[in-house]
């Protein structure tokens, strides 16, 4: 809304005497914020991203092997999308819109479905009509055996957060409205039975307010022009630090609302607002609630439709590593890491734990353990029963 709009609705026809005149700023914190959605998409954004990061690794009768199907969960699941954009866009979807479906095309391609119709059925497959993927139709009727389709508690989130956000929008539309008019200006502008008579009145006056207190506002330093008979008083005084008060309370409560979406997807809220004290523990416990629980339901999903049940006796599987996502400073985990050396793990073992690189090194295969540990069986032999049982 204008501010000659504004103020000719309220004051018109002026009269002499005195009339309000308010900041045309005023008028935009109309505005909703839309606190749900930012805090949704941020959490949405924080997990898709993190796993986008994990490694799906794959099993051949309990050996971990890369084939075809690493090369395509890790490098390149079709033409047009590389692994971290295919794992970050199925992370996506499932979390913001509560499914995600994927096909495999003759062709060995895994595409995401952007859209598509779902008839379910108890006890036979459910089948997916309608796929298309960026304005491309598959006709292919599918089956749910021969897809990937993930389901997600997000619309019972969505509704959670829709509702709960609903006070913290109030409170920071109140916040923010303070905010801008903080260092705003009232006043009162007193027009004389005299002015009020000038044959060219109508237009002085809408000059005036539609041009010269628009400008007057706007500008740090600014004149007013003005004709006899008309006076602008000054009305309020901005208070000292209100303007600082008021920054600080629309901050906090962003925060606040952030920290309720954190909550609800299992983020650690420190760890989503990127506070860094504490960090490694807030990621440990971000990659516990909400990481490994996503990555055991695609894992088993992926398993279950790329192998058959005899397959999966054998040892064959999916499982998606989220071992990655942990930053390790090598410097400070070296006790740590000599530890399991000790314990009977080989560099090739522990290498990828660490982000690096496998080692084609025969002896990076072997394992080592410490004269410290041995079994019970040979800690009797040595020291008797009873101090082997003590230690």
């Amino acid at each position: 809304m204008k501010f000659i709009d504004w103020l000719g609705g309220i004051f018109r026809p002026p009269k002499s005497g005195n009339y309000n005149v308010s900041s045309y700023r005023a008028t935009e914190s109309d505005t909703k914020m839309a606190l749900d959605a930012y805090a949704l998409f941020a959490a949405v954004e924080m997990i898709a991203s993190l796993m986008s990061q994990c490694e799906f690794k794959t099993f051949v009768d309990g050996k971990e092997v890369r084939g075809a199907e690493w090369i395509a969960l890790n490098i390149k699941p079709n033409k047009n999308q590389n692994a971290s954009a295919w794992k970050h866009e199925l992370i996506s979807r499932l979390l913001l819109k509560g499914e995600v479906l994927c096909i495999q095309t003759l062709d060995g391609q895994m595409i995401i479905a952007d859209g598509f119709n779902k008839d379910p059925n108890v006890v036979f497959d459910s089948v997916f009509t309608q796929i298309s993927r960026e304005g491309f139709l598959f006709n292919t009727t599918y089956y749910s055996s021969d897809v990937i389709y993930l389901t997600s508690e997000v619309n019972a989130m969505a509704a959670w957060l829709q509702s709960t956000m609903v006070e913290y929008e109030r409170l920071m539309q109140s916040a923010a409205t303070r905010f801008h008019n903080a260092d705003g200006e009232r006043g009162t502008l007193n027009i004389s039975s005299m002015a009020r008579g000038q044959p060219e009145f109508e237009e002085y006056f809408n000059k005036l307010t539609n041009d010269y207190f628009k400008g007057y506002f706007k500008s740090k330093n600014a004149v007013l022009p003005l004709w006899e008979g008309y006076t602008y008083n000054v009305q309020n005084q901005s208070k000292a630090g209100s303007y600082t008060n008021d920054m600080t309370a629309v901050k906090t409560l962003a925060d606040e609302a952030i920290s309720r979406a954190a909550q609800v997807f299992g983020i650690v809220p420190s760890y989503m607002r990127g506070d860094s004290s504490g960090i490694r523990e807030s990621q440990a416990a971000t990659l516990t609630n909400a990481i490994k629980p996503r990555a055991r339901t695609v894992s088993t999903e992926l398993t279950g439709k790329i192998y058959t049940i005899d397959e999966i006796l054998r040892g064959c599987r999916i499982e998606v590593d989220t071992a990655s996502i942990l930053h390790h400073d090598l410097i400070e985990d070296a006790g740590k890491i000599d530890k399991l050396f000790g314990a009977g793990w080989s560099h090739n073992e522990i290498r990828p734990l660490l982000g690096q690189p496998t080692s084609s090194e025969a002896w990076a295969d072997e394992h080592f353990i410490t004269r410290n540990y041995e079994t019970i069986d040979a800690a009797i032999a040595e020291g008797g029963e009873t101090d082997a049982r003590k230690e």
